[in-house]
């Protein structure tokens, strides 16, 4: 499958879909938000230091 740039990709709305939940999390129930933040931030780095 060929990646058009003018085009969003799945991934980047799933992403984006994520981020907005995390924020409104973040808003209602701070405590719970930072735990996702948490967990995103570790999530991303075990992602990179692993490779993709």
């Amino acid at each position: 499958m060929r990646n058009n740039d003018d085009q969003i990709s799945v991934r980047m709305l799933v992403l984006l879909l994520i981020g907005t939940v995390t924020v409104y999390v973040a808003l209602r129930d701070p405590s719970m938000g930072v735990a996702i933040g948490v967990g995103a931030v570790v999530v991303a780095l075990v992602h990179e230091l692993l490779g993709k």
